[in-house]
């Protein structure tokens, strides 16, 4: 695939989520969940947050994708995630990881770790330290916001790890930051649109795979849908950060995601696909 090719998938995924309204069952970050389900009702898909065990058969199967982020994980909640995601797998559903603070804890990392054996994901996203700690590579996690691929000097590191762990798992792999970094074993995607707003406000990264998760919800592409969701975040977050202030950024972020699609993409996308 070519970066002319997935721009031309890009446009056709905002579309079809806008048609289709799909319906996203996030089990996430108590933190951020009202960001999180925001997000995608600007995009045009239709957000489910329940992580209570007794209805989850019900909501899975009613569900087009399912997000798991254990930005706020305990005990019931990662139940939950378990039997969610066998729900998920057994329906054909895809399953997106958000593995927050991976590293900072050996109960987030073990946790993070159980989940890809017992049943890998289709989608894992996250920072570069986080992705080093999926890959059982050595890795420093300050918090749940620490950052991602942040100059040149990591790009070609981040693509090997990107990659190589895309190739172990047989899923498509984010590491996001001031590049982001997209694999699915075979192609590399290098996203350059951002802005430094974004890691000042929390959830950023929790919006990030709640839009990956829209988009994987409307096509079996997962590589060309985790594409278009971190390509839409990087440009919503430049056209935001015209507005002073953070709490108008954050508030500005939300209206740039309605108006996401193809053209804007093609227009202001700074993506290289290899």
């Amino acid at each position: 695939m070519d970066t002319k090719q997935m721009y031309s998938n890009s446009t056709e995924i905002l579309q079809t989520v806008r048609k289709k309204k799909p319906i996203v069952h996030q089990i996430t970050n108590y933190v951020t969940v009202q960001d999180c389900a925001n997000v995608v009702l600007a995009m045009g898909g239709s957000p489910i947050m329940a992580d209570a065990e007794q209805e989850l058969e019900d909501i899975v199967r009613l569900s087009n994708a399912l997000v798991i982020n254990i930005g706020t994980l305990n005990g019931r909640t990662r139940s939950s995630m378990f039997t969610a995601a066998h729900i998920a797998r057994d329906s054909g559903i895809p399953i997106i990881l958000d593995p927050v603070g991976a590293g900072a804890s050996s109960y987030r990392t073990q946790t993070v770790q159980n989940l890809i054996s017992d049943l890998v994901p289709n989608v894992i996203r996250g920072n570069l330290s986080e992705i080093r700690s999926v890959a059982q590579l050595s890795s420093h996690t300050l918090g749940v916001d620490s950052a991602g691929c942040d100059g040149a000097e990591q790009v070609e590191e981040t693509k090997e790890i990107a990659c190589n762990l895309s190739r172990k798992l047989g899923c498509i792999v984010a590491i996001t930051g001031k590049i982001d970094i997209v694999s699915d074993g075979t192609s590399i995607a290098i996203i350059e649109n951002g802005h430094p707003a974004l890691t000042r406000i929390t959830g950023t990264g929790c919006m990030s795979t709640a839009m990956v998760g829209t988009c994987c919800a409307v096509t079996d592409d997962y590589f060309s849908a985790t594409v278009t969701a971190l390509l839409g975040m990087g440009i919503a977050g430049e056209l935001a950060s015209v507005h002073a202030g953070l709490g108008s950024f954050h508030t500005a972020l939300f209206d740039h995601f309605s108006r996401l699609d193809g053209a804007l993409l093609m227009q202001r996308g700074n993506l290289y696909v290899k």
